[in-house]
């Protein structure tokens, strides 16, 4: 089948042929607003033909945290095995964000995107940009955390489930001081982890002592930095918001002259290839990454072909994985 002219796409979508061309061409001089009413129209008007291969993008917030690499990667594989193409963009603080990357992407004809971590996480965040993603008909697939009401898939983790199960295993080792090291509180996952380690704190002990309780960033750093607080406070035993703040969590114990997990026990979260090769090997919260990279390309491969399968919600159990980094309480 021919490819309409820019002429017949301009009749077509109610614009000049001078503005289609430079959309198609992703030149400037055209405002967002009006490149999507375009691409829209050509979508509506079946004027963009299926591409032999489709192509996705995906979106991480960082790199330095290696569970997001993994995850992607692992998404990439299983959408490859729909024959779908992958981008990995990496969204910092510094560079390039998570909009920046959808809108270069959406001038491109991008035909889905899997968002992981982004604006999505932050239920305070501005949700408008995915909103208006639906309305041009660009199918999304969202990774750790939802927008209320979006009728788009999404796949998370239990991360209420995750904490309470690194607080139980700890109790179980005689530790009663058990300090969470969270991630940014505006998170949704460092709020659902907060709310199991309430949960199961005050199940285990009737009570919560919020000094044990600290929020910082999922770094190497913003672990230490947390850790030398919740040793301040008393704490015998450390969640981590992540492997890489467990890593920093390990060398602020050590750095107070105490042992790991002699005298105090550490757990990460993730399970990343940190965890296996951090000394000593990490206790962590397991995310099953394969079977999330599975619901994911499922999930975009059924809207990439058009499918009217269910907006489903698919929420994955953790499962705690234990090493060398977590011992008996010292008085034990």
């Amino acid at each position: 089948m021919p490819r309409p002219s820019v002429r017949t796409i301009a009749t077509r979508v109610g614009v000049s042929a001078a503005t289609v061309s430079r959309v198609l061409n992703g030149r400037p001089g055209v405002s967002e607003e009006l490149r999507a009413k375009v691409l829209r129209g050509m979508r509506e008007h079946g004027l963009i033909a299926p591409a032999a291969e489709p192509f996705v993008g995906i979106i991480v917030p960082e790199l330095d945290n290696p569970v997001f690499p993994l995850l992607a990667g692992a998404i990439e594989a299983k959408l490859g095995g729909h024959g779908v193409t992958a981008l990995i963009g990496s969204s910092t603080a510094k560079g390039p964000t998570e909009l920046d990357y959808i809108s270069a992407l959406v001038r491109r004809g991008i035909q889905g995107l899997v968002l992981i971590s982004g604006r999505h996480a932050n239920p305070a965040a501005d949700h408008s940009f995915y909103w208006q993603l639906h309305q041009q008909r660009i199918p999304m697939v969202l990774v750790g955390g939802q927008v209320p009401d979006l009728p788009v898939s999404t796949v998370t983790t239990d991360e209420a489930a995750g904490a309470a199960m690194a607080v139980a295993h700890l109790r179980e080792l005689g530790h009663e001081r058990i300090g969470l090291a969270g991630g940014q509180g505006y998170l949704r996952p460092s709020q659902n982890r907060l709310t199991g380690w309430r949960r199961e704190m005050r199940r285990s002990f009737g009570s919560v002592d919020d000094t044990l309780h600290v929020e910082s960033d999922y770094s190497l750093t913003g672990g230490h930095a947390a850790a030398r607080r919740l040793l301040a406070a008393g704490a015998t035993a450390l969640i981590a918001g992540s492997d890489l703040m467990a890593l920093g969590a390990v060398a602020a114990v050590r750095e107070a002259g105490l042992a790991v997990p002699g005298e105090v026990s550490v757990v990460g979260y993730d399970d990343s290839y940190l965890a296996v090769h951090g000394d000593p090997a990490l206790t962590t919260v397991q995310q099953p990454v394969e079977a999330m990279a599975a619901a994911v390309a499922t999930a975009m491969w059924q809207s990439l072909q058009g499918y009217h399968a269910p907006h489903v919600d698919h929420v994955f159990a953790p499962r705690l994985v234990v090493r060398s980094s977590t011992g008996k309480a010292r008085d034990l």
